[in-house]
């Protein structure tokens, strides 16, 4: 069927549909942006200009504090000597100051002081120094406020006091000849409460206007900032926040509605305690987003007056503004308000929800027909292109093409899904990683072979020939297939290649045909996981009267030859070599020892860091004349049993008096591993070779290693 005409019409009315509301589309969503990013701009400085008010009145009642003690110094009112007045006039001012930490006056001319703290349960405490005539050393006296200064003449309070004048704050204070702010830091035990952020303003006395006196000095909570900033609400899901400027150039948040997430990690020193964490090392993703977007300064001062920033985190986009705190004497603070643009684009994308549901529904008509045919015929030829890609790629999950009312079409389709199930059957007699990489690299599969170090596994079950006599052939067959189900599970699930199955028995390596660094790593973690599967296996297969298949393994890391080996006209891709041969023998080894997990020395070097391994015994297999120090693996660090550190020291070092013919020695070591591990076959068996060795003692030629005559 043809269907020019009608396809030309539907063509040309989409067209003229799609460009006409596209147009009046865009038209709207711009203007309607615009309204939306300039009411959010007047949110986001209305809410600055209101946190800027709050800071105002806690630095205004911060200030006034200090700058009130220091008139009344001045003035005579109070002398900077009279440690008790001063106290009793903080203790009033603490009362109605709540966010005042800490009151101190330190002297100028003997480096004495006195200061009043606020402790726990809002309780009041005084210390004092003083120096007494004719000595070099001040004396600390501390006292609660109701005990001052009443408790200062017992001896018991005193002890070595600090001299205040070389303190930063009063150094600050005195080379300023003005009021200044600390930066801020965190408090130890203010108000029963640990972590809690604050700074310190001091103020210097004079006295007749130009010899310095002393320097008041008071500590203030920011934490009700913090409280504050959780009542600030920002759209529906925004925030502020204040950042410190610091001279170095760093940046420290001071208030966030979460303010526990502010203070880090223990300073380092005598002083101890806890730090700021950096704003740009700050849980909150959110902030470093925001600072990101700050003009480039490398002094606070180049952080002036006010600005906005937009930035995306995890994909949401967020607006927010920028508020430098004002003022000579004020401390080097940025207000931070953010909110996301979905908070005032919302009304804007809603209308366009609306506009495009009105597109849609005109479109409907106009496509209906359009979509009816491309239905029919091209989407089911898309989907079968891209099917018949997958199967190239031998990637052959059953996915039936959507049926089509075009006859050719849906046998085409069929035809497909009969291909891949013969593709699959197939798949399961070949290794489908390595034909997978054949197919991606465009080459027919050729004899040849390279070599290259893999680490090559053998496992078998442990009396599997006697226990298959005793099962009637399905049975045998379909228990061992989820037997070997389990095994290649954790090969594959490791990186690792199932080379073949012979009878019960495995073989399998890791390295090629794709080149893998951890090789020796991935085929041990492979045994381990092996050993931990059919452990958890084995009582559903006893409980249905199935074998337990106790399993044998042995690694071997060295060269070998890898590739097609075969004929022209059948081959296999697998590994020959030494090596092969030395794995397999490893794999009987366990017979011998009463083991499960044997690998050789170069498996161990190259796994040691991810297993647990014990050095077992210098054996020469049947078949290969020189020796070799073979090890068994005893699990992965955490998974061990308590007790396997010491097993694998005392076996270690009786391993060594073995070999130094102390064959005395070498058996209390053994017997203190059997102590250990009642079970431990290796130790019954070295054992039993020295206490024959004490009986008809070795001849000078011997090596230490143990020559097995069997496989």
């Amino acid at each position: 069927m043809r269907f020019r005409f009608r396809v030309a019409l539907i063509v040309l009315l989409v067209g003229l549909l799609v460009v006409t509301t596209a147009t009046v589309g865009i038209c709207s969503y711009v203007n309607s942006r615009a309204s939306a990013r300039e009411l959010a701009d007047q949110v986001l400085d209305q809410t600055s200009l209101r946190i800027e008010k709050q800071i105002e009145k806690l630095l205004g009642d911060a200030t006034a504090s200090a700058s009130l003690t220091v008139r009344l110094l001045e003035s005579g009112q109070l002398r900077s000597n009279d440690f008790p007045g001063i106290v009793r006039y903080w203790e009033d001012v603490m009362q109605v100051h709540p966010e005042v930490t800490s009151f101190f006056i330190g002297l100028e001319s003997t480096g004495e002081c006195v200061g009043v703290s606020r402790l726990q349960g809002n309780k009041l405490s005084v210390w004092q120094t003083t120096r007494k005539p004719g000595a070099d050393a001040l004396e600390l006296h501390e006292a609660a406020a109701e005990d001052y200064p009443a408790n200062l003449d017992k001896p018991a309070t005193a002890r070595p006091g600090p001299d205040v004048r070389p303190r930063p704050w009063f150094v600050a204070a005195k080379q300023s000849a003005g009021p200044i702010w600390t930066d801020t830091y965190v408090f130890l035990g203010v108000s029963g409460a640990q972590d809690v952020l604050g700074l310190t303003h001091a103020v210097p006395v004079y006295r007749d206007g130009h010899t310095l006196d002393s320097v008041v000095m008071a500590d203030f909570d920011l934490g009700n900032l913090s409280r504050f900033l959780q009542g600030v609400h920002v759209g529906t899901d925004g925030f502020a926040f204040l950042v410190e400027l610091r001279p170095d150039g760093t940046r420290h948040v001071i208030a966030h509605p979460h303010p526990e997430i502010l203070v880090g990690a223990e300073r380092s020193g005598p002083q101890g305690g806890k730090q700021l964490v950096r704003a740009e090392d700050l849980a909150d993703a959110r902030v470093g987003a925001f600072l990101s977007r700050l003009p480039a300064a490398t002094a606070p001062e180049g952080l002036q007056g006010s600005g906005s920033v937009r930035f995306n985190i995890e994909g949401k986009e967020f607006l927010g503004s920028y508020r430098r705190i004002q003022g000579d004497q004020s401390p080097r603070w940025l207000i931070c308000t953010m909110l996301p643009e979905e908070d005032v684009m919302g009304r804007v994308h809603q209308a366009n929800r609306v506009t495009l549901g009105i597109t849609v529904a005109a479109l409907a008509l106009a496509i209906a027909m359009s979509i009816w045919i491309s239905r029919q015929v091209a989407r089911p030829l898309e989907y079968l292109a891209r099917d018949a890609e997958e199967v190239g790629h031998l990637r052959l999950e059953s996915r039936r093409a959507p049926r089509s009312r075009v006859l050719e079409v849906d046998r085409l389709a069929a035809a497909s899904e009969e291909m891949k199930a013969g593709l699959r059957s197939f798949q399961k007699y070949v290794p489908a990683d390595l034909v997978r990489g054949l197919l991606d690299s465009g080459q027919e599969a050729r004899l040849g072979g390279e070599r290259r170090t893999v680490t090559i596994l053998f496992s078998d079950i442990a009396g599997f020939t006697s226990t298959s006599e005793s099962m009637d052939s399905e049975r045998l067959v379909a228990h061992l297939g989820d037997y070997l189900g389990a095994v290649s599970d954790q090969i594959a699930g490791n990186g690792g290649t199932v080379d073949k199955y012979i009878g019960d028995a495995v073989m399998a390596f890791w390295g090629a045909p794709a080149a893998d660094p951890r090789h020796a790593t991935s085929a041990c973690l492979a045994a381990w996981l092996i050993q931990a599967r059919l452990a958890a296996l084995r009582p559903q297969w006893e409980s249905a009267g199935k074998p337990a298949c106790h399993t044998r393994i042995g690694i071997h890391t060295g060269e070998v030859i890898v590739g097609n080996i075969g004929s022209a006209a059948r081959m296999n891709f697998t590994v020959i070599g030494d090596a092969v041969n030395l794995a397999s023998r490893l794999e009987g080894l366990n017979k011998h020892y009463r083991t499960e997990i044997l690998i050789s020395e170069q498996t161990y070097l190259e796994a040691k860091d991810a297993i647990v391994a014990r050095p077992l015994d210098w054996v020469s297999v049947k078949g290969r004349a020189q020796g070799v120090l073979v090890y068994e693996m005893l699990g992965v660090p955490g998974s061990a049993r308590p007790e396997t550190g010491d097993s694998i020291q005392h076996y270690t070092q009786a391993l060594h008096s073995y070999r130094q013919r102390k064959w005395d020695e070498a058996i209390d070591l053994f017997e203190s591993v059997l102590q250990l591990r009642s079970d431990d076959g290796p130790s019954v068996e070295m054992i039993s070779r020295c206490r024959g060795y004490l009986r008809t003692p070795p001849g000078e030629d011997w090596d230490g290693v143990h020559r097995m005559t069997l496989k």
